[in-house]
């Protein structure tokens, strides 16, 4: 498993700043060069003399990082279904290990220096920076990948690091759990836990702040926070595998969901599923938690004791089945059907490590019909 960092060099001077931006804007150049040549002349590829004879003031080993992130960004863009023109390149500077080196400090002010090559062939600047409690303990306890990334935000410089080590076995005891992931709560689970009812405030912060303002950035911050916060207070000790639904591309449906309110889908807009679901993810990792991700399909709108399924079955918080009268909250009902929809495809009992048949009322489900 791997963790990336982030580290600031803010102690740079005007100096060793002014070569590090020189770089970024040479690499950058390149990138959009060699994406150019591939586009222009249908490649995938590019030989190795073409590399070399691109008309660049870098370097060759940075010509060839610049190269390969180049491939990169052509393999994504032709990946995706709905691209557009080919994307001009304006990201990290991505170094291999011939290229920046991280070492412990001899500056006691600082922990650590990395020594970055530059643009003038040979030389390179050495720059001190400090760690931070959170990254201590991957230093200490974690393999420290080679290579790095410079990144350019904010008028800010940083150092981007990558960690590895080994992951535990997977769990082969503990509850299978389902989660239903909300905007009034964050997270409800199949055994009626409530986690982060503090995220609509959140959300309605983020809100009421002008978009690419100071206090937007750090409202955005604060909730990125609070998620990470709610996501440590899952029994992780008691779990083996944790269900949820794969809503990627929520914000793009919400759009087109005529029926759900104004309100509601503008929310949605500030909303980072991707955030939560790579944090649990991460988290899972760790402690060796087993994620699956299922169809969202009808979770919402079945009834969790009769299994009978209707579009006025919720209304807002609350679930009232009009079959069985059956009545309870919204998304607790919504990640008990999480949960059994998993139990069926996978064909578990709860609580057992053995795959045995389900017989349970879910397999009955009817399609919605009219009242």
């Amino acid at each position: 498993m791997t963790r990336t960092l982030r580290f600031s060099l803010d102690s740079v001077n005007a100096n060793k700043k002014k070569q590090l931006r020189d770089l970024h804007r040479e690499y950058v150049n390149a990138v959009n060069q060699y994406l150019t040549i591939m586009t222009n002349e249908n490649k995938c590829i590019l030989s190795n003399k073409e590399v070399k004879d691109l008309n660049s003031v870098l370097p060759i080993n940075l010509k060839r990082c610049a190269y390969n992130k180049a491939v990169k960004v052509l393999k994504s863009w032709r990946k995706n279904k709905r691209k557009g023109n080919l994307p001009v390149y304006n990201g990290n500077v991505d170094l291999n290990s011939l290229l920046i080196v991280v070492q412990k400090s001899k500056n006691t002010s600082f922990d650590y220096c990395v020594r970055i090559s530059t643009l003038n062939k040979g030389k390179r600047v050495v720059i001190p920076f400090k760690s931070y409690e959170y990254a201590n303990r991957y230093f200490s306890d974690w393999e420290l990948c080679k290579g790095g990334k410079i990144q350019f935000k904010d008028n800010r410089i940083y150092l981007i690091l990558t960690f590895k080590k080994e992951a535990p076995p997977k769990k082969k005891e503990g509850k299978v759990v389902g989660i239903d992931i909300g905007i009034k709560k964050l997270m409800v689970d199949s055994d009626d836990n409530q986690y982060g009812k503090e995220i609509e405030e959140k959300m309605n912060k983020i809100q009421r702040k002008q978009q690419g303002s100071k206090a937007f950035k750090r409202a955005l911050r604060e909730r990125d926070e609070y998620i990470n916060h709610v996501v440590k207070q899952l029994p992780w000790d008691k779990i083996r595998i944790l269900v949820m639904e794969n809503i990627k591309g929520i914000k793009k449906n919400t759009k087109k969901e005529k029926r759900l309110k104004k309100e509601f889908r503008s929310k949605f807009q500030r909303w980072t599923y991707t955030r939560l679901l790579s944090r649990v993810k991460q988290l899972a990792e760790v402690v060796g938690v087993q994620c699956r991700l299922i169809d969202p399909a009808y979770t919402s709108q079945t009834c969790s004791k009769c299994g009978f399924v209707h579009t006025l079955n919720r209304n807002g918080e609350v679930f009232k089945c009009r079959e069985c009268g059956y009545t309870t909250d919204a998304d607790y009902n919504a990640s008990l059907n999480i949960l059994k929809s998993y139990l069926v495809q996978e064909h578990m009992v709860p609580g057992s490590t053995q795959d045995l048949p389900v017989q349970m009322e879910v397999n009955h489900i009817r399609k919605p019909n009219s009242l």
